[in-house]
């Protein structure tokens, strides 16, 4: 699984320098000067290097909750939501039950992760009784999570100041604090679950009916494990990871709730999950892969580069690593319905 993680990650680095080598002939700009902007401000300085791990903290968070639900068999493409959803929760912690600052941040997050992990458990309840479909469940959920947040903050939540509605700011005593900005205490937050996901998947009972299920469903019926309830269960400690997230891009990063802070970092986690091969200890370094794409590529827009490239490289990579697996699926699909 390492050399096949360390395999995909050349195949994105040809592909990214590929993508450099086309933007350099078509805009006339120096291949040279690509890069070196594109390292410089990724591991060129202390500061890039902050940035960047700043960048990996919530796609690192976001991918230890994918892996769950994927390595349960469960398809969860809601970490948008779920992160959305945990970043209300957290705000409205902080800013309306005039808890104590300590007590605030510990129900924020354990608020966010409630939540977060009730919102993504009920796709996964529709998926266990009646089989629907949580792809669909979950995309969907997404969008009413983004309906829900820009309902609070154009109105009971809407701070009245600014060219853009939001949120007013959370109280300084309830921000996490910075390890050295722009990095915040949640990266080391996102290293324990690292350690905490890797232990509960491999090194529980739990954790096993959760990878029995996903392997063969069927199989793992067969040998006494509630599949039904599993799948809800893996649904829930995934959306809770995902909640945590949003939670810490409040405590840590925005200290406000605002349109677009998810900032796409739940489909991020979905490219990370499938570098990683739903491996908690790979996740920290395919979200640092992710991350350093899209922290250089951003920096581009100082050459005249568009700076939607960012998000157009990730898609990229998305589909650099999925087209194998779709490959082998249509594979077996053929296998199968030639045995027929």
């Amino acid at each position: 699984m390492v050399r096949s993680a360390f395999y995909i990650t050349g195949i994105i680095a040809l592909t990214v320098s590929a993508i450099f080598l086309l933007t350099s002939l078509s805009l006339g700009i120096d291949l040279v000067e690509i890069f070196a902007l594109f390292l410089g401000s990724t591991v060129g300085s202390l500061d890039s290097i902050l940035q960047t791990l700043a960048r990996a903290t919530p796609i690192l968070i976001s991918t230890l909750g994918l892996l769950v639900a994927f390595n349960g068999g469960i398809w969860n493409i809601g970490g948008e939501g779920q992160i959305v959803v945990g970043a209300i929760v957290t705000v409205g912690t902080c800013l309306f039950l005039g808890l104590p600052p300590p007590l605030a941040i510990v129900l924020s997050l354990a608020g966010s992760f409630l939540a977060s992990g009730i919102y993504g458990a009920f796709a996964a309840f529709l998926k266990a009784r009646w089989d629907v479909n949580e792809v669909v469940i979950t995309m969907m959920q997404n969008f009413v999570a983004f309906a829900i947040l820009q309902y609070l903050i154009d109105g009971p939540w809407n701070w009245g100041v600014g060219l853009y509605p939001r949120t007013t700011m959370i109280p300084p005593e309830t921000r996490l604090s910075f390890i050295m900005s722009p990095l915040n205490s949640m990266f080391l937050i996102a290293l324990a679950l690292v350690a905490a996901t890797y232990i509960l998947l491999n090194r529980t009972v739990l954790g096993y009916e959760i990878r029995a299920t996903g392997a063969n469903k069927m199989a793992a019926l067969t040998n006494g494990i509630d599949t039904e309830r599993l799948t809800v269960l893996s649904m829930l400690l995934s959306g809770g990871i995902c909640g945590l997230a949003g939670s810490g891009l409040v405590l840590g990063t925005f200290f406000r709730a605002q349109a677009g802070i998810s900032g796409n970092y739940g489909f991020y986690a979905i490219a990370s999950a499938f570098i990683a091969g739903n491996r908690a200890l790979l996740a920290p370094l395919s979200s640092l892969l992710i991350a350093l794409i899209y922290e250089g590529t951003l920096s581009l827009v100082a050459l005249g580069i568009p700076h939607r490239l960012s998000e157009a490289m990730v898609g990229i990579v998305f589909l650099v690593v999925l087209l194998p697996k779709a490959a082998g699926w249509l594979r077996e699909v053929n296998e199968s319905d030639a045995a027929d």
